[in-house]
Formats: C-alpha cells, sequence, structure tokens
C-alpha cells in the first residue's frame, strides 16, 4: 500500500514512516525541508499540505492518507509564539480531502486529540483553563475542525483522538475506546500511535468512527 503521510518530519510522522518502511508500505510525504527525511527511501514533495496543489501531486498513487500534523509551535511551552498557521491542521486535511475525493481514495486516518470538536465538554475543567489560556487552544480548535470537514466527506475516515503523546517508546499495546469513554491511561506512545494506524489501514477498521487511543496501563 502506498500512504501520504501529512506531517511526515513530525515525531510521529517518522514513527509512521519507519514503521510503514518495516511492513513493506510505500510513502509519500510532503515536507517544506525535504533534508529532513533524506534518511528514507520515500516519495518526497517538497512544499507544504496547505497548499492544495503540492497534496494533489504527493497523493497520486497512494491508496490511503494519514494526518499527524499539529499547529506548531516554537517551542514545547504552552505560551511559545506558533510557528504554523492556525487553520494548518483544518486546511490542510481539507486539500487532502478533496484531492482524494477527485481521485477515488477512500481512506483516511486522523490524529486529533482529547478535548478536540464533541469531546470538549469531557475533559476536566483544568485542562480546559489551561488550554483556553495558552496557545494550546489553536490546535484543539484545529483539530475539532479537521473532525467536523472529516464527518462530512464521503471519505472512509478514522479520526483518533490520544491524550498526551509519549516519546519513550511503549510496547503495552493500544487501547481503543468509544467517543464519550473515559480513555485508559493518560498516555499515548508515538510508537503505538504508528502501529495503530497502519493496523487500521491494513485491515480496513474503524470506518468512519470516531475513537479515543490510549496505552494499557502499566502493571
Amino acid at each position: 500500500m502506498k500512504i501520504l503521510i501529512l506531517g511526515a518530519t513530525g515525531r510521529t510522522g517518522k514513527q509512521i514512516i519507519e514503521e510503514a518502511i518495516k511492513r513493506g508500505h510505500e510513502i509519500s510525504a510532503i515536507a517544506r525541508n525535504p533534508e529532513k527525511l533524506l534518511d528514507y527511501k520515500i516519495d518526497i514533495t517538497e512544499g507544504t499540505p496547505y497548499d492544495y496543489e503540492t497534496v494533489e501531486n504527493a497523493i497520486r498513487g497512494c491508496e490511503a492518507g494519514i494526518n499527524t500534523l499539529n499547529v506548531s509551535r516554537k517551542s514545547d511551552n504552552l505560551w511559545a509564539p506558533l510557528t504554523a498557521p492556525k487553520d494548518m491542521i483544518s486546511k490542510s486535511a481539507s486539500n487532502a480531502v478533496e484531492a482524494m475525493e477527485k481521485k477515488g481514495i477512500k481512506r483516511f486516518v486522523a490524529l486529533s486529540t482529547l478535548g478536540a470538536g464533541r469531546s470538549w465538554k469531557n475533559i476536566p475543567f483544568i485542562l480546559k483553563l489551561l488550554v483556553s489560556m495558552s496557545n494550546l487552544k489553536y490546535a484543539f480548535r484545529d483539530h475539532g475542525k479537521q473532525e467536523e470537514i472529516l464527518e462530512k466527506s464521503s471519505v472512509d475516515y478514522t479520526i483518533c483522538r490520544a491524550p498526551l503523546l509519549s516519546d519513550d517508546r511503549n510496547d503495552l499495546g493500544t487501547v481503543t475506546t468509544t467517543e464519550g469513554t473515559a480513555p485508559a491511561s493518560r498516555y499515548l506512545a508515538r510508537n503505538s500511535a504508528a502501529e495503530f494506524f497502519l493496523d487500521i489501514l491494513e485491515n480496513n477498521e474503524h470506518i468512519r468512527e470516531t475513537i479515543s487511543l490510549s496505552n494499557k496501563p502499566a502493571g
């Protein structure tokens, strides 16, 4: 399977590339700085998924798409200035959906966050306050917009809401919960996200569903 990855130069995107290559899949990636991906034997389109023509060129020959984009900041500081447009996630998803519908490509998996869209009402008050007061609010709002775009589209989407993403490897496995149900833990390792995304693409699971992901609690 050939898969278009939006957000390929990010920490989760690179985990997906590595796992996909292990499984024998082909990857098409969009990168403003292609040199960040030269260690991988993949197709690279220079540019940004914020531009429709770039997405249309990159998705040629693909059978599925994955979006791991975020509204990035200069640092992990919650109040750090943004380094991406406030609608980076939703605009890129909209471009992907338009290109997919034009070319008859159906399968799309999107990384979202707990607290986006309808799940806002289910997160703790202290987290709502933190998000509302910091620059996290732009990503939460835009993840919600992406969810709306996918739900109104004709693509076979899976929206995967994640809690805190961790760079630490976790091999305990991924737990899925339905919308409105609390996740099994507060964390999701990026390697677990990569493995799960590829599993559901390969097995054609969770079609037009919105689910939450987390790692199994230790012990």
